[in-house]
């Protein structure tokens, strides 16, 4: 018989967040850097191992320049170049070359991204400038690109692997690829929210019944609020689906793919968190900071990087 595991958010919060004596991590508003700037602690210690040596652009909107994304190349900190954007929240194309403002989900394959536009999704490219708009919430990718969306109480999915008397379609800009629509999963726990994918077969779902609730499907895992006042949003998953992490309220908390607390550094008001392309470094931005740290390192290898971001995002 299957046996789920319960974890009251509100209560791992507390025992990761609680520390508020952590003046080293606080931080004060620091300008922005420019190129070849540094700070006071060597981002790479001479004693790290080559293998795990941070790299990639992390990019960030600049709190302190009315939300304008902006790069910096990792380790050295040199400016790099970012989509023309202002907005507190986006989300970025894989490659980085692309922008959008608040929440969407990206191929990973390419440049179609899916996103919640009331009661209906939008899916385009911002390349050829075409969009799709039908009824449907919680749009996502699978780690191979696949397409799926939340319809009544099914997981829906756009599958090449269709059957005879499946009914075909085809997307714009797409070579005619067919394409049929497939259930691949049933939720009956209440209305889902948001749905992001860990592996091709494993997803993670925010649903609302009288509260909102975590559940990572395929596995042990069963994370209540326990309270309906305490809303869970803004779930996202790790490049390899190692860590979800979502917000109740103003707090992150971030989960294995075990369903397991990760315990982070004890930051005050984190706002968000990104994850390097291989997961080995995590950075999170808090009211007035970025901190790098390895993940699962704890504050041993923490970093701090002198700018203030509303958001974050990391690409290779």
């Amino acid at each position: 018989m299957r046996r789920w595991a319960t974890w009251v958010l509100v209560g791992g919060l507390a025992a990761l967040g609680a520390v508020a004596a952590a003046d080293a991590l606080r931080g004060s508003p620091k300008a922005a850097p420019t190129a070849g700037a540094t700070i006071s602690v060597p981002l790479i210690p001479r004693n790290e191992p080559a293998a795990s040596a941070m790299s990639g652009v992390l990019y960030y909107s600049d709190a302190d320049r009315g939300c304008r994304l902006r790069g910096i190349r990792l380790p050295d900190l040199q400016d790099a170049s970012a989509p023309a954007l202002e907005s507190c929240r986006f989300s970025l194309a894989p490659d980085g070359k692309f922008g959008l403002p608040g929440d969407a989900d990206w191929s990973p394959l390419g440049g179609m991204y899916a996103r919640q536009d009331g009661k209906l999704i939008e899916l385009g490219s911002p390349a050829s400038h075409q969009t799709l708009h039908f009824p449907g919430r919680a749009p996502a990718f699978k780690p191979d690109g696949t397409f799926t969306y939340v319809r009544g109480s099914d997981v829906v999915e756009w599958t090449t692997a269709c059957p005879r008397d499946a009914g075909l379609f085809t997307l714009p800009g797409d070579n005619a690829t067919a394409r049929c629509r497939r259930i691949v999963a049933r939720v009956r726990s209440g209305p889902v929210r948001n749905l992001a994918w860990l592996t091709n077969k494993r997803m993670a779902l925010i649903t609302q019944a009288s509260g909102y609730r975590l559940t990572i499907r395929e596995s042990r895992l069963h994370v209540s609020t326990g309270a309906p006042g305490h809303r869970i949003s803004d779930l996202q998953a790790s490049p390899r689906g190692s860590f979800v992490s979502v917000r109740v309220g103003d707090r992150l908390l971030v989960l294995g793919a075990d369903g397991r607390p990760v315990a982070l550094p004890p930051f005050v008001a984190a706002r968000s968190i990104a994850w390097s392309p291989d997961e080995r470094w995590t950075a999170v931005a808090t009211q007035n900071s970025v901190f790098l740290f390895r993940t699962n390192a704890g504050e041993a290898r923490i970093r701090r990087l002198p700018i203030v971001a509303g958001d974050l995002g990391w690409r290779g």
